[in-house]
This record gives structure tokens, C-alpha cells and sequence, in this order.
């Protein structure tokens, strides 16, 4: 054989001995050839030392050097071996970063205020580039003085945790077992195993403060509590990503599918539709009517040098910069000297309609999701904006969000990026909808479409329209115009980047506006059908239609007119419906589900599509009888969770791991839970296995002793509980206005029914349910739960206060009875 043999691990055999065992391990190593080159004791302990951890090679003459290491980790000593191999070396990985070792915010800021004549010279520019350009130049001039553009190589980093009197500790530890090594006494083994044990304990609570404090830190942000639980799982480490070609060739090979793919998306949904017959418009449906008087217009408003100050001092500090290089932290330091110039900046973009050519260039990073990471379609595109960009963009933000929320303009099924709407209220409106026909003896045909790429291919022309159908003024409007138009990216492999390509269709990614912006071209979308009801929450869009079982013909036909509908308005604004991703279910209780006389199949772009069981909607896996018994599914998934937390639920005191479980865990358990909470006790029993499961972890409760006792230590409710006090949370919203109206319309007093003055006048009216299976609606399980509260905590002030009383009333209940 050409390739050497090598034996190593405990064989658990003394060496080091004469025995039996010794003898057939050197038969068999001259047998085979194998010279075994550790010489020394491998475990040591008070009173003797053995040699069972070996080193078994074919060819000795490729060793260079081997031994036993000195240390403290076990009572097995490591050992080790160095081989003449060559091995290739990985190449060393640079980054280019700005360098904030000797930066000093005071001295950044005073060397800014001593070149003021610069910045004040942006009040005279004539037009918005050259002012951005003067405010760049000195700000990056003076940054790159105090914080230069370095590059460096990339090494790992050393233990955030490990102090210098920790690795004196170790030391001491250290230097003990050499001296016990040598004098064998029994005082000084004593002496050892006191300093090793003070050392673990030592580095075990400088790792759990270090946590805590991280974990404070970044307790709203599960994907940053993930990755402090991640760094202290043991886990393989990624390989560094290395390419066929050079970096140059792929960072352009990205550009070109990534900067293309909304052109092409939208030359689909056309090619699509004429494949179909669609008969595809030249203008899309208003969707305000049209005839704003100039009074009703939307006009931007000068913004005050207070208003810039509050949004900067509001956005995070380590976000990473756009092309420009200039990061949030460096404008935070130095916003007294320049709040004036920037202020100015927006507000001539804002008059002049003009956005800053500066801001519309993007760099775009590739974070790879699955597969071969050469290719570009497995990768998506971080994009990267100047940060001073989306202050301005937020100030706008600010001011057409309030001019669309007071003029009632976002159509009221679109549930995206609206205050008091979300993706749990609008589930509780289709589940309640769904139950109410269940009721009346009808079964439900939903429809959940898939949107390929939607936000990448927005029109910018059709958007514009809307934009003004919708109240923009003129002015407003050429200011939309310059945002969108003229924007360009560059993609960046390492520290190449590619060549700058233009894009041509789409919102702006990681831009503060694209979110409304979308919602505004999906806002007339839900006009389209004439038969169904179409609800969205932004790209998530359903079509749903109630039917008695006498009318299953007439329906499929007025369905699939509706989905026609629907496909058209999409070719015609660009949008591209991925049919195989597309599901329907037909919903009803089981015995009407049973006389459906044959399987209803519906045809939509050329393709039938056939009823599926469950089918996962917002985050909830919807079945055909509303028993949410498939959603139970991530009972398996939040298990996986807690089982990896348990492995290094050690490094965690107990608050840092409720914090943690909480965050990461038990929010995902009762995710949209007043959709789903009317689900069987069977069911309910699995989440409290998950929930218990939790518990145990965070108060080290015993697999058998009884769980009651490990919830009250952490005021923890049971899942029965915990989902009264959410169902009562929703209620109270929709009693005070906190969400959408097509919730909160539904509950009305009995005084404002009946004139006359009853006893019961406050309570709520209870709706009309012919079956068991109405009743499983929010509406009335809230209406019920609601009449059956203390007067005291229908009564609370706020929001907040109403779940601490709540909250209280449940855990004296449950644990005092």
C-alpha cells in the first residue's frame, strides 16, 4: 500500500504492563507492521499511570515529532503526532473594513467641526448630487483620518469571554500539575484539582455573564439569539466557499441574474398569459377613483433639523453601509456638526423631485440558502443602501403613510405593512368567515396563490399610475419617479466586486419604502374577482368562495372565471402566477365533504389543479375541516429547538434561558394562536408535552416529578391558559380599536341593540350559531370569554395593563384551585 496506516484512540490497554492484552497488541502490530510511537503515561491520577491512548503507523520515518501534551482538559492526556505530509495550504481570506481600532467619536467630531466651511458650502449647491457629493467628500475625507479603509486577513477570533486573569488562573492551574508530575506528592494533587475546579467555575460564570449580557442585548432579535446559542453548540465549522472561476467572473455572473431576474419574471407572466389567452390591458384597474381635487392630494412637507435628529437616533447603529462606506455609528457621532447639511440635503430631494443619484446604488452580497453555491439561483441577494439614504426614506414613509391612513386610501384587504394589521388577524377574519358557512351548511373553495418573484418585478410605469390614482400629486409623484428609475447594482464576491449593471424593474431591496410601495401596486387586486373574495398580506394573496353542495357546478365555473380574472390582472401588471406552487382546498364539515359528488378539480392556466388535504397560509397548515390537527406538526419542530438548547443549557443562567426558550420557542408554539386555539384537547395535550418540555429545562425539573410546581416557579400558564389570555388579548384589541375594522365591526353591546335598559346592556352580543361547529369561531368564543371578565379588567387603561391583570387572574386561578 502505498497510503499509510494510522491507528489511534484508548485501546485500554496498558502498554506500560506486562499482561496478556500487551502481548496480542504487539503480536498484532508485527503483523501488521505497525510501530506504536507514544512512550509516555497517558492518564495519570494520585496513585498510578498508564498508557492506553496510542499511536499505531505503518511508516515511523514520516514522523517528525509526537508525545503526550500537558494539560488540564481530562484525565486522559492528548496526544499527538507531526507527519511529513503535504498538504495544500487554504488560501488566506482578506476583507477590505473600515478600522475603528484607534477611532475616538470626540475627536471624529471636533476634526468635522473644524472643516464647517465645507459643510456649510452644501447650503449653496444648486441641486441635490452636488450637495450629497460635498457631504460625502468631507465626511469621508475626515473618516478616513480617524478610521481607515483597511485591509486585513481574516483570523478567528479569540474567546469574547476569556480575561487575562482567567489565562493567569490557567496558568496557575497549569504549572500545579507540572509540579505534581514531578514531586508525586498527595498535597499538591489536592492543590491541583482545587485550582482546575476553580478555573471551570470561573470560566463557566464568565461565559454565562457574557451571554446574559448578549442576550439582553438582543432579546427582540431571534436570528441574533440564534446565533449566540449556535456559537456555544458544538458544530462543524462552514468550509470557506471557493469558486471555479475568479472572483471578478462570478461577482459579474451574479450581477446579470441577479439585476434580470424581475425583467425576465415579468416576460414570463407575459408569455403565460398569451399561452392562456389572456386578454392582457393596457392600464390596470384604478384602484381609488379618479377625480382628487388638489385639496385631497398628497405634497411633501419640509422636515425639521428635530425630526432628522429623532429617526437617526431611532435606527441601529450596526447596520453595514451601502457603496458609500459610511456606517450609521459615524453618522450618530457626528450629528450635531451635521444635522444642518442633511437636513437640507432631503429637503431639496423633497423639493426639487430629484433623488440622489448616490443613494440609488446598491451592493449586493450573495448568502447562499441550499445547494451549489456557484450557481447564482441558490443565493440570495443582501442588498446594501447608503444609510443616509433611509433617513430619508423614512421621512417620507412618515409623511405618505400618514396622508394614506387619514384618507382611508390601502384597501382594507390588504392586511401588509398597516398598523393593527397582521397576519393573526387576518386568519382569524378567514377562519371565522370559512366557520360561519360550515354553519350554514356550506362548504369553502380556497385558493392559495403563489407569486413568483413579485417584488422584483414591479412595472415602475404602472406603479407611477397608481401612485397617482392613488393621491400622489404631481410633485410627489416625479420625486417617486427619480427614486425608482436609474438605480444600478454591483455584486460583491470577497473583496471584488463586479461591474455596475442597471435595474429596470422592481422596488429597491432593503429599502424602507418598497414594503408600501408593493402594497400600493397590489392594492386594487383584490377588485378583480366577481364572484369570490380575494384577501392579501403583501405577496400572500387567497381566493376563497362559500357554496351550498347544490351549486358545486355553478361555483367551479364562477371560480375559475375568477381566477381568469385574477391571472389577467397579474399579466397585466407584471406579476407572475407559479401555478404548480398553487393550492386549493375545499373546506366543509366532514359529512358535507362526503356528498361532494366527484372530485372538483379546478383549471387555471392551463393546468388542473386538484384539492389538497392541508396546506400551510401565513404560517398556519390549514385543513379541509379547520382541525388544524396538521399544524400540530411544529410541535416536532419547536421539540428540535428545545432539544438543542438543552445540550448547552449549562452556559445559561436560568432568566437568560426563559428569555431564550421564550423568544426562540414558545412564541413560535402559540404563533397566530387565536386563529387555531378552538383546535381539539387532544392536540392541545401535544403543545403542553412541548411546553413542559420547556419548563423542565429552565427550572431542571426531573423527567417524572410533577410539572405544576416547575410552572408556578417561572409564572409560566399552561397551554390551556395561555391561550384564554391570548384569545383575551385579541378581544380587548378589538374592543379599543387595535385591529383591523373588519374585526372590531363585529363585536356590538346589547345596548346598542335594544333600546330598553337591561341588566345586561354592557355585555356583548352573542352571535347567532346554528352548529358546534359556528361556535368554534373567534368571534363568538371572544364574545363569551369578553361577558365573562371582571368589569376591573375589561376596564384597564392599556393594552399593557390589561395583560398583567389578565395574566394574574389566570395564575391565581389555575394554581390557587
Amino acid at each position: 500500500m502505498n497510503k499509510p496506516i494510522i491507528i489511534l484512540g484508548d485501546l485500554n490497554c496498558n502498554t506500560l504492563k506486562e499482561c496478556p492484552e500487551n502481548k496480542a497488541l504487539t503480536d498484532i502490530s508485527i503483523e501488521l507492521n505497525l510501530t506504536q510511537i507514544i512512550t509516555t503515561p497517558t492518564r495519570i491520577i494520585d496513585r498510578s499511570q498508564s498508557l492506553i491512548d496510542v499511536i499505531l503507523i505503518s511508516n515511523p520515518d514520516l514522523v517528525c515529532d509526537s508525545g503526550v501534551i500537558d494539560t488540564a482538559i481530562s484525565d486522559h492526556l492528548p496526544v499527538f503526532a507531526t507527519l511529513k505530509l503535504r498538504l495544500p495550504k487554504p488560501p488566506s481570506r482578506f476583507i477590505t473594513v473600515r478600522s475603528f481600532k484607534n477611532y475616538d467619536p470626540s475627536l471624529f467630531s471636533a476634526a468635522l467641526a473644524s472643516n464647517s466651511s465645507n459643510l456649510l458650502s452644501i447650503f449653496t449647491k444648486p441641486d441635490v448630487d452636488s450637495k450629497l457629493a460635498t457631504f460625502n467628500s468631507v465626511l469621508l475625507s475626515t473618516l478616513e483620518a480617524h478610521a481607515p479603509v483597511k485591509r486585513i486577513k481574516i483570523r478567528s477570533r479569540p474567546c469574547p469571554y476569556v480575561t487575562t486573569e482567567i489565562k493567569d488562573l490557567m496558568n496557575t492551574r497549569d504549572r500545579i500539575l507540572r509540579r505534581f508530575k514531578t514531586t508525586r506528592d498527595d498535597n499538591d494533587w489536592h492543590i491541583y484539582k482545587e485550582a482546575r475546579q476553580t478555573v471551570k467555575t470561573t470560566l463557566r460564570n464568565a461565559e454565562r455573564n457574557y451571554i446574559r449580557n448578549e442576550v439582553q442585548t438582543h432579546k427582540d432579535k431571534p436570528g441574533c439569539l440564534w446565533k449566540i446559542i449556535n456559537k456555544v453548540i458544538p458544530s462543524k465549522e462552514r468550509p470557506t466557499l471557493t469558486y471555479g472561476k475568479d472572483h471578478k467572473s462570478v461577482a459579474d455572473d451574479f450581477n446579470q441574474f441577479f439585476s434580470s431576474v424581475g425583467r425576465k419574471t415579468a416576460e414570463e407572466a407575459t408569455r403565460l398569459a398569451l399561452e392562456n389567452n389572456i386578454n392582457i390591458s393596457t392600464t390596470s384597474r384604478p384602484s381609488t377613483p379618479p377625480g382628487n381635487s388638489p385639496d385631497d392630494l398628497f405634497y411633501f412637507r419640509p422636515v425639521t433639523c428635530t425630526e432628522v435628529q429623532n429617526i437617526i437616533l431611532s435606527m441601529p447603529s450596526n447596520k453595514s453601509p451601502g457603496l458609500d462606506k459610511i456606517n450609521m455609528r459615524v453618522i450618530k457621532d457626528s450629528l450635531p456638526v451635521i444635522l444642518g447639511p442633511l437636513t437640507d440635503i432631503i429637503n431639496c430631494s423633497l423639493n426639487t423631485s430629484t433623488y440622489p443619484k448616490a443613494w440609488k446604488k446598491a451592493e449586493v452580497i450573495p448568502l447562499l440558502k441550499d445547494g451549489d453555491h456557484e450557481q447564482a439561483s441558490n443565493n440570495r441577494p443582501l442588498s446594501l443602501l447608503p444609510v443616509a439614504s433611509k433617513v430619508c426614506e423614512k421621512i417620507v414613509l412618515s409623511q405618505f403613510n400618514t396622508y394614506l391612513t387619514r384618507n382611508n386610501r390601502l384597501s382594507s384587504h390588504q392586511s401588509g405593512n398597516k398598523k393593527h394589521f397582521s397576519t393573526e388577524t387576518l386568519s382569524i377574519f378567514v377562519n371565522d368567515t370559512i366557520l360561519k358557512a360550515m354553519d350554514n351548511k356550506k362548504l369553502t373553495a380556497l385558493v392559495l396563490l403563489d407569486l413568483s418573484k413579485a417584488f422584483d418585478s414591479v412595472n415602475h410605469n404602472i406603479l407611477l399610475q397608481k401612485l397617482e390614482r392613488i393621491g400622489a400629486s404631481k410633485p410627489s409623484l416625479r420625486w417617486f419617479g427619480s427614486y425608482l428609475n436609474g438605480r444600478s447594482q454591483v455584486v460583491r464576491i470577497g473583496s471584488t466586486s463586479s461591474s455596475p449593471l442597471n435595474l429596470t424593474h422592481g422596488v429597491p431591496q432593503g429599502a424602507i419604502l418598497s414594503p408600501l410601495l408593493f402594497c400600493i401596486y397590489m392594492n386594487d387586486l383584490p377588485l378583480s374577482p366577481r364572484s369570490s373574495s380575494l384577501e392579501s398580506y403583501v405577496d400572500d394573496s387567497k381566493v376563497f368562495l362559500s357554496f351550498p353542495i347544490k351549486d358545486t357546478t355553478s361555483t367551479k365555473a364562477n371560480l375559475e372565471e375568477d381566477l381568469c380574472l385574477v391571472a389577467k390582472w397579474c399579466s397585466t401588471n407584471h406579476l407572475l402566477i407559479n401555478p404548480e406552487k398553487t393550492k386549493f382546498l375545499l373546506i366543509g364539515t366532514p359529512q358535507l365533504l362526503k356528498e361532494l359528488p366527484s372530485s372538483m378539480t379546478l383549471s387555471f392556466l392551463g393546468k388542473d389543479i386538484i384539492p389538497v388535504f392541508s396546506a400551510k397560509d401565513l404560517g398556519v397548515t390549514l385543513d379541509s375541516h379547520l382541525s388544524y390537527n396538521e399544524h400540530k406538526n411544529l410541535v416536532s419542530s419547536c421539540t428540535a429547538k428545545l432539544c438543542q438548547i438543552n445540550r448547552v443549557k449549562d452556559s445559561f443562567d436560568k432568566e437568560t434561558l426563559k428569555l431564550i426558550i421564550s423568544s426562540l420557542v414558545i412564541s413560535k408554539l402559540f404563533y397566530c394562536s387565536s386563529t387555531w386555539s378552538n383546535t381539539s384537547s387532544t392536540n392541545i395535550s401535544k403543545l403542553q408535552a412541548v411546553q413542559n418540555l420547556a419548563c423542565r429545562i429552565i427550572t431542571n425539573t426531573r423527567k417524572f416529578d410533577h410539572i405544576t410546581p416547575a410552572l408556578r416557579q417561572i409564572s409560566w400558564l399552561p397551554v390551556k391558559e395561555q391561550l384564554i389570555l391570548r384569545d383575551s388579548i385579541m378581544t380587548y384589541k378589538c374592543m379599543n380599536s387595535l385591529v383591523p375594522q373588519y374585526l372590531s365591526e363585529k363585536f356590538s353591546k346589547r345596548s346598542s341593540i335594544h333600546s330598553r335598559l337591561t341588566r345586561n346592556q354592557d355585555t356583548l352580543q352573542i352571535p347567532f350559531n346554528r352548529t358546534a361547529t359556528g361556535q368554534r369561531s373567534f368571534h363568538y368564543r371572544a364574545v363569551n370569554l369578553w361577558n365573562g371578565l371582571d368589569e376591573n379588567i375589561k376596564e384597564a387603561r392599556s393594552l399593557r395593563h390589561f395583560k398583567k391583570l389578565m395574566k394574574n387572574n389566570l395564575l391565581d386561578h389555575y394554581f390557587n384551585n
